[in-house]
């Protein structure tokens, strides 16, 4: 079924839209729109996304499959992306990547590229998070966090799991989902002048 934006997201859509030169231009914010809308961007909403600017589906997958951030369905309502480049796998004195996926692997039950079965965490591994200096270097959502030492993190996902009303051995030997971030099926038909 094609997805459409609220008559709320449709007006601010116009006022993102006349914020740019062209309707190309404000692709990001329009996915930014389509993801706090919908709570992710499957196949329909990139659809909409791609018809609203002016642009391809596969354009518009190309900009959601670089730009990682965005919330994909196969996500957990509560995403983990550790960043696992060189300096957060080093570390510091806070800790490192390994010493972060310990923690959520103790806690949730999950290690990278895994969701929990009632679909409300996820764990990924990432590509740098922009904070070389501060590791490890992790996100939850739309939470930026440095320096993220084993009992600060165990404290905060203990919080996390209360705010949801789970205790904190919840996740323990409970079956995971492996998360398939499959090539989305959207389609990206082209036409083609005959000759």
């Amino acid at each position: 079924m094609a997805r459409q934006f609220s008559a709320q997201a449709s007006s601010e859509l116009e006022t993102i839209i006349a914020d740019f030169p062209n309707k190309k231009s404000a692709l990001l914010m329009v996915l930014r729109l389509a993801e706090r809308e919908f709570g992710f961007l499957d196949d329909s909403a990139m659809e909409l996304v791609a018809r609203s600017c002016d642009v391809s589906p596969a354009h518009v997958l190309g900009m959601v499959t670089f730009y990682t951030h965005f919330k994909r369905p196969y996500h957990g309502k509560h995403r983990f992306m550790v960043c696992a480049t060189l300096m957060c796998s080093i570390g510091g004195p806070h800790g490192k990547t390994d010493d972060a996926l310990q923690v959520l692997k103790e806690k949730l039950g999950l290690a990278p590229g895994e969701r929990s079965e009632d679909g409300l965490f996820s764990v990924e591994k990432v590509e740098c998070l922009a904070d070389c200096n501060q590791p490890p270097v992790m996100q939850k959502d739309n939470e930026h966090k440095v320096r993220m030492g084993k009992e600060e993190l165990s404290r905060y996902v203990d919080d996390l799991l209360k705010k949801e009303g789970l205790s904190a051995g919840h996740y323990s030997g409970k079956p995971v989902v492996r998360m398939d971030p499959n090539v989305p099926h959207i389609s990206v038909k082209q036409s083609v002048p005959a000759h």
